[in-house]
């Protein structure tokens, strides 16, 4: 059984298998607190045979500044760095029962996380973003979570900044009926 896709930013995400998608940005625990609050699209939970699970938080954007262009390029990371850690936020104490409301909407997969052996992955997705403008990106956000990366733990590829076609790749985006993967 799947859940229902979700669109943003002009890119259809999913759909995901039920009970691996939280969209975090439409929950009730968000809408509670979201007063100055800032959050990531949703989390998605990826796990592979014999691997620990890993939580993804996604973000999408259907363009960015240039790096040259200052001050906006870092207004847009440091924008990207906080929806991103507010949903890792909102998610893990929403794991650790710290938000009654997550109760009813978190689902069971995400409550049987043993969080100590989840990792997490940061994804910024940018709808039609040329392969060569990417990873000044991600060198940015990767320096922009550098801490939040390193107090948790988390491993060494924990930042990711992809286009649209490489979140095809990933299975973030599933093709269209009747197109191919390529």
């Amino acid at each position: 059984m799947t859940a229902q896709a979700i669109v943003e930013s002009g890119m259809k995400f999913g759909p995901y298998p039920e009970g691996q998608c939280f969209y975090i940005e439409k929950s009730a625990c968000y809408a509670a607190i979201q007063d100055h609050i800032q959050m990531a699209e949703f989390l998605l939970l990826r796990t592979k045979n014999g691997k620990p699970p890993v939580l993804w938080i996604v973000e999408a954007k259907s363009s960015t500044p240039r790096p040259q262009i200052q001050p906006n390029f870092d207004n847009f990371i440091s924008e990207i760095r906080e929806k991103l850690i507010n949903a890792f936020s909102l998610g893990w104490a929403s794991c650790l029962k710290r938000h009654q409301i997550a109760k009813t909407e978190l689902p069971e997969a995400f409550k049987a996380l043993d969080l100590s052996q989840t990792d997490v992955k940061f994804v910024l997705v940018i709808k039609g973003h040329e392969d060569a403008w990417l990873p000044p990106l991600q060198d940015a956000l990767r320096i922009a979570l550098r801490s939040t990366v390193k107090a948790w733990a988390f491993g060494p590829t924990s930042v990711v900044v992809i286009n649209d076609a490489l979140a095809k790749q990933y299975g973030l985006i599933l093709p269209e009926q009747g197109q191919d993967n390529a």
